[in-house]
């Protein structure tokens, strides 16, 4: 128990018959001539043997009880950790990162040369962290404000539904987010450490739902029957995604520049690609006339894609990532297919199944796919990008979807 009580401290403030009253361990009360009275904690630095003066707050917004509560806090962190409060606050005086906006808006930097994918994940972090504990001091975020948002996220809220892969990706986010503080020293800890999926949207399974060839057939052949509903854009730009292999926005958001027809090779390079990996991917002849279609259809654009409307809203100069997504959405939804809901996604995950059915070498149809097969050594040393092998399989995959695209009499390789 300390020396003063709240009633003497009341009596110390009003009459002021001296400047440092001692509450004990180092605690004092500071009522100056001039100036709003406050706590103050005397200390000797652990290593340097120095005498330091550290203010703890003003009487106002500390009780007694408060004031020595923090100086217990800080005289263990002095004498177990080394802490010394005053150079500490020094530093967070002059961090540039005061709230995790602020250092969010680094880490965005940092995710802008890492990853193609940088710009949905800046709109994650926006609308669900930013929204709710962006201006928050980094200091002051705690585990129970993170684990609030996993939470609705994973159950839903307000008119969200729940999205339990979303919340998984928020948590993930939120630890590469707080683990970049700790290595630029602008935060002592990471709140999001010690959370698992169980405490987000729970564990997730690879989802993967590659077509078979009866359903790829029905999907095009449907598709055909409905250009009003599904663009002739739409339609090609699935047929592409098959023939060439690649990512939903690798495609989508691809300029002209890129792509040499006279050649049949699309050059992606690695700032595009989700391992920032670049590839030369040889086109085959019907990918070839899909594109010329495109050419003509995108009038003079840049875009392969250009924006289905384009308004000072709008974000980017080709279509969103959400385009492909909500016209295949409400065809499922409205039971347009007779087999189960698939995501523009599988169609890569077709594309690699059916090369599969054709015998392609593993390695080939990992490599097409930008993936480069064996460990890290191997992806070092063997710099061959078995560009004809991969030209023979693009053409024989192509052979196989090109039929079913244009609606052509078609040899159904199921039954061999």
């Amino acid at each position: 128990m300390g020396k003063l009580y709240d009633r003497t401290v009341r009596k110390l403030i009003k009459e002021r018959p001296s400047v440092r009253h001692a509450d004990g361990n180092g605690l004092y009360l500071m009522t100056p001539k001039r100036g709003e009275p406050y706590w103050m904690l005397r200390y000797t630095t652990p290593t340097t043997k120095l005498r330091r003066e550290y203010t703890i707050g003003k009487v106002e917004d500390w009780s007694l009880a408060d004031a020595r509560d923090e100086a217990a806090r800080l005289r263990i962190a002095i004498k177990r950790e080394g802490a010394d409060p005053v150079q500490e606050r020094e530093k967070v005086n002059k961090n540039p990162f005061k709230t995790l906006n602020d250092l969010y808006a680094d880490y965005y930097e940092v995710r802008k040369k890492e990853i193609s994918s940088h710009e949905k994940e800046k709109s994650l972090y926006e609308r669900e962290i930013g929204r709710r504990i962006g201006k928050m001091e980094l200091n002051k975020i705690s585990p129970v404000d993170i684990s609030k948002i996993l939470r609705d996220v994973a159950n839903g809220y307000d008119d969200h539904l729940p999205r339990p892969t979303i919340s998984n990706d928020l948590m993930r986010l939120l630890k590469n987010l707080f683990d970049h503080g700790i290595t630029l020293n602008v935060t002592r800890n990471n709140p999001a450490s010690p959370f698992r999926p169980r405490h987000a949207g729970g564990s997730e399974k690879p989802a993967n739902f590659p077509m078979t060839e009866p359903e790829v057939i029905e999907f095009f052949s449907r598709l055909r029957k409905i250009p009003a509903q599904f663009s002739r854009e739409n339609y090609l730009a699935c047929a592409l995604l098959i023939a060439t292999c690649t990512r939903k926005m690798e495609l989508l958001a691809a300029p002209w520049s890129e792509f040499d027809l006279e050649n049949r090779i699309w050059y992606l390079p690695e700032e595009r690609t989700k391992k920032r990996r670049a590839i030369d991917i040889p086109l085959a002849e019907p990918a070839v006339e899909w594109l010329n279609e495109l050419k003509v259809r995108s009038c003079g654009s840049d875009w392969v894609f250009p924006a289905r409307r384009i308004t000072k809203k709008a974000r980017t100069p080709h279509v969103c990532e959400n385009t492909l997504n909500h016209a295949l959405k409400k065809l499922f939804e409205g039971g347009f297919f007779s087999f189960d809901k698939r995501r523009v996604h599988d169609l890569r995950g077709t594309a690699r199944t059916q090369m599969g059915r054709m015998k392609i070498r593993d390695s080939i149809a990992q490599r097409c796919l930008n993936q480069i097969p064996g460990n890290r050594t191997d992806s070092i040393y063997n710099k061959d990008a078995y560009f004809d092998e991969r030209r023979e399989a693009h053409d024989k995959l192509s052979q196989w979807l090109a039929p079913i695209v244009n609606g052509e009499p078609f040899h159904n390789t199921d039954n061999q």
